[in-house]
């Protein structure tokens, strides 16, 4: 089956989210096509899902952008983010929410373990405490490492397509997420490279190498078409819940 490959880099968060969202969309509008999208984020951020409140964000001194899906806050930092948008009647991805989930799982899986990272699926819901974050606890199907949350992922399904989206984490900022979230979120969270070398680019190859072999696609790497990049661009602000733009530079990588 034919893919669409973007490689896009370290972007703002509201930018790649507005990206997301505009590809969900054309893929819906039966104009775009199926597409893996690997990505990083310029800066740290927070992304907060389309129908999760905002205020225990505000005032952190870091830019809170939504998502297009749902799901708890993430803090973004140091990871590689994948977004997966496809098709919801495809053989793949006709068993609904958790088949897309298993199958997305599966390739991530296997490129953590190229990576010499022994991940597994969560096996469900972990009992406890409701938590604003991602990682404080598994869903279904999501990544694990002994028992910690790795991979943290949310999607969105509309009548013809649906968009998955997750962070991979490459190390842990604690001093950030307990910023964020409190000390509460200690020992919740896994990065890559408490078990492993790998760098992000040598990830993200083998997320592309196992994304093609799970999906059986054949990728075309490419950008946005001039619809999804106009798209894009309208959306961009209006992501943007909270800007602060000297918390930016404050907590800007490296």
């Amino acid at each position: 089956m034919d893919w669409r490959l973007m490689l896009d880099g370290d972007l703002p968060g509201h930018e790649n989210m507005a990206r997301d969202s505009s590809i969900l969309r054309s893929l819906e509008e039966g104009v775009g096509e199926p597409t893996v999208r690997l990505y990083g984020w310029s800066s740290p951020a927070i992304s907060i899902g389309y129908l999760q409140g905002a205020d225990p964000f505000r005032g952190l001194g870091l830019p809170v952008v939504r998502r297009v899906t749902g799901g708890r806050a993430v803090v973004h930092s140091s990871e590689v983010t994948y977004s997966v948008t496809g098709l919801i009647d495809s053989p793949l991805f006709s068993g609904g929410i958790m088949s897309a989930y298993s199958a997305i799982s599966a390739c991530i899986i296997a490129a953590l373990k190229d990576a010499g990272v022994e991940a597994d699926y969560s096996r469900g819901a972990l009992e406890g405490k409701r938590s604003e974050a991602c990682f404080y606890s598994p869903s279904r199907y999501e990544v694990l490492v002994n028992g910690r949350k790795l991979v943290g992922s949310a999607q969105r399904r509309l009548k013809r397509a649906f968009l998955q989206h997750g962070s991979i984490l490459m190390a842990i900022d604690e001093d950030l997420n307990h910023r964020v979230f409190g000390e509460s979120i200690s020992g919740k969270m896994a990065g890559v490279n408490e078990f492993s070398a790998a760098t992000k680019a040598q990830i993200t190859e083998f997320l592309v190498k196992r994304f093609a072999v799970g999906f059986n696609a054949d990728f075309t790497r490419s950008g946005l078409t001039g619809q999804e990049a106009k798209a894009s661009a309208a959306l961009t602000a209006s992501l943007l819940v909270e800007p602060d733009h000297e918390g930016e530079k404050a907590f800007a990588k490296g």
